[in-house]
């Protein structure tokens, strides 16, 4: 499943007082990663995140992420949720406007089948 909003995000909100987006920016596509990464992570029903693409410019980014979610949470409850969560988040930490967020649900995992670090582990051939 893959959402995309069509409208931005307010790229002050949240920042401490007395700073603006010009004054906070990210170092780099790397930066914003790692902040949409632990954002996306705090949703509930998220195990895995992957950020897949990050389009940053002098003022708007645009992220592609890869989730894995577990079984009895609704997946486009988690997606809009995940893509609301992330560009506030970016928006806050880093001054961009945040274009765009694909969010995709590559896999869904069982209680009971698979376990907490399912999702997680690399395949031995790659």
């Amino acid at each position: 499943m893959t959402t995309r909003p069509s409208t931005g995000t307010n790229p002050g909100t949240g920042l401490a007082t007395g700073t603006t987006g010009s004054e906070r920016r990210p170092g780099d596509a790397t930066d914003v990663a790692r902040i949409a990464v632990q954002a996306a992570s705090l949703v509930p029903g998220v195990s895995v995140v992957r950020p897949a693409a990050v389009r940053l410019d002098d003022r708007t980014v645009g992220l592609d992420l890869h989730l894995i979610t577990w079984y009895g949470h609704s997946v486009p409850t988690i997606a809009e949720t995940v893509r609301a969560v992330v560009a506030d988040r970016v928006a806050a930490q880093t001054g961009l406007t945040v274009a765009v967020v694909t969010v995709t649900v590559d896999d869904l995992l069982v209680p009971g089948v698979d376990g907490p670090g399912a999702g997680t582990a690399v395949p031995e051939d790659g």
